[in-house]
């Protein structure tokens, strides 16, 4: 365009209006009419070491044009133009780019007139017989248009950092509070004028505690509010704990609040979130009064379960202990019996008279059996490290009759040492093993394998065998008192050891379980919590 390739003068043949191209160059905006002035500005800039770019214009026309396509960094302007004069230039100039400094560059500037350009927004004059200002005179207004930049970016930054402020504590569910070091209020927003009934007006620059702080609360918070200041508090003056606030109708209610310091020069500030905990509190005094009530129930049905139990063992060992002396006196006479009525008898007789004494010695089996199974309930045991694998020693050699004469394959692995009653955990194995043994007298290569495992808080032990397993639908009835999953024709026994263990696990805090298939074997598992309770001795 025309406006940009502006000839400055004959004498020489750069042309100021022709773009030089620097390292980061000064964009100016040179208005003057006079070839000669100009080679002079230009000049003088170029001796005071300015890098720059410039553009010359001389008429309205075309320092609009120049505004428009590219915002300079400074105007330099004459005052007096034939056809444009500064003031008029000065005028666009406010209104095109009211940041970009603006300074006259005249021939002569009278007193009045000099004050008149100042008042009307010009930066600074530099007349043409001192040139020797005109770079000083760029580089402080520069300078102050740097710091007006810079002020009016962190004057925009601070605004919108305020804007996004408020929108978030407008925004928050919580009250946010800030106070002083006085305790009066700088900050309030919106959910606060919600939760205690003041708008900000009406709270700003008033003491905190003498609105929302019950009054005898008021002293503490006071004196917990010089500690704070002080740092005599001990810590980073961040806090979360639970008190009570009071409404602007007096009314108090129960808040959490998460209290932060905020550090400053001279006197820190506090904020504090605030939240209405009315609610919660309720739904916990609603939870504490349910479980008050279940535990009543709870203490209520275990002492009617004690109770039951009680009664239900003393029927046990009662019945077990006066059926013992006539099923004894049966079993006695039958023996007495017999050699006196051998070879008198007709064979059905006979039969009918063995099946009398095999009867009675079943029955005296069960008596045992239950007498043995309430003695376990009742024994007082004693918590002691024991070693499990010299209780499975001390075991199978008990069982040396049922394992006389068969070539059993033993699989046991190191087992640990655990913390239990040694007595009735001897006995578990006892009775596992037995059950093992027993139910493997088919097989042609018996096998019997102990397993240990660890569960986190327990060890897991197991006795698995290769006999005649169990449907698996019926593993709930394994454990039951009297209960069996073959005739005693096939496999004799009163159903009763099973029960023992468990009541023995159970007592040592672990649990029992097993698994099996029908001819494939079955495996019994139960656990010891490493760190029994002493007292699950008394359960």
């Amino acid at each position: 365009m025309r406006v940009l390739t502006q000839i400055i003068g004959a004498a020489r043949p750069v042309k100021l209006a022709d773009v030089v191209h620097v390292n980061n160059p000064i964009r100016i905006l040179l208005v003057e009419d006079d070839s000669s002035d100009a080679i002079l500005i230009d000049r003088e800039l170029r001796k005071g070491g300015l890098e720059y770019q410039s553009l010359r214009v001389q008429n309205r026309e075309q320092f609009v044009q120049a505004l428009a396509n590219q915002r300079p960094d400074i105007i330099l302007s004459d005052h007096g133009l034939p056809a444009f004069d500064g003031l008029t230039a000065l005028a666009i100039a406010k209104e095109k780019v009211p940041e970009t400094p603006f300074i006259f560059v005249t021939g002569s500037l009278g007193e009045e007139m000099a004050i008149k350009t100042l008042k009307s927004g010009a930066t600074d004059y530099v007349l043409k017989h001192a040139l020797g200002n005109l770079v000083p005179a760029v580089r402080r207004a520069l300078s102050q248009a740097a710091d007006r930049l810079r002020r009016k970016q962190a004057e925009e930054e601070l605004r919108q950092f305020q804007a996004r402020k408020t929108a978030i504590l407008d925004a928050a569910v919580d009250a946010i509070i800030t106070i002083d070091h006085e305790g009066k209020i700088q900050a309030w927003n919106r959910a606060a004028e919600e939760m205690f009934g003041y708008k900000a007006a009406e709270v700003m620059n008033k003491e905190m505690a003498e609105l929302i702080i019950p009054p005898d609360l008021r002293m503490a918070q006071r004196q917990g509010l010089i500690q704070y200041v002080s740092g005599r508090h001990g810590g980073k003056g961040n806090r979360h704990y639970e008190s009570r606030a009071m409404r602007a109708d007096g009314s108090e209610f129960p808040v959490e609040i998460a209290l932060a310091r905020i550090p400053l020069e001279g006197f820190p500030m506090f904020t504090g979130f605030v939240r209405d905990i009315t609610e919660r509190k309720k739904t916990e005094e609603q939870i504490r009064g349910w479980n008050a009530e279940l535990e009543r129930r709870v203490r209520e049905r275990t002492a009617q379960l004690e109770a039951a139990n009680k009664e239900l063992e003393a029927f046990s060992y009662s019945v077990s202990h006066d059926l013992r002396a006539p099923v004894r006196h049966i079993e006695g006479f039958t023996q007495v019996l017999e050699p006196m009525l051998r070879g008198h008898l007709s064979d059905e007789a006979a039969n009918v008279f063995k099946m009398i004494s095999q009867s009675t010695r079943h029955m005296n089996r069960l008596i045992e059996g239950l007498l043995a199974f309430s003695r376990t309930n009742r024994a007082e045991m004693v918590f002691t490290d024991v070693d499990l694998g010299v209780l499975v020693d001390e075991a199978r050699s008990e069982l040396g009759a049922q394992i006389q004469g068969r070539d059993i394959e033993w699989v046991i692995l190191r087992l640990p040492t655990v913390r239990g009653d040694p007595i009735t955990l001897r006995q578990v194995f006892i009775n596992l093993l037995s059950n093992a043994l027993k139910y493997t007298t088919t097989r042609a290569k018996p096998r019997i394998e102990m397993e240990v495992r660890d569960a986190g808080h327990e060890r897991v032990i197991g006795v698995r065998d290769n006999g005649v397993g169990f449907e698996p639908q019926y593993t709930d009835r394994l454990f039951g008192v009297f209960q069996r999953l073959h005739p005693a024709t096939q496999f004799e026994g009163t159903g009763i050891g099973l029960a023992i263990v468990r009541r023995i696990i159970a007592r040592h805090g672990g649990q029992t379980w097993a698994e099996g298939e029908r001819d494939k074997g079955a495996a019994f598992y139960f656990s010891l919590p490493k760190h029994p309770d002493a007292a699950l001795a008394k359960v």
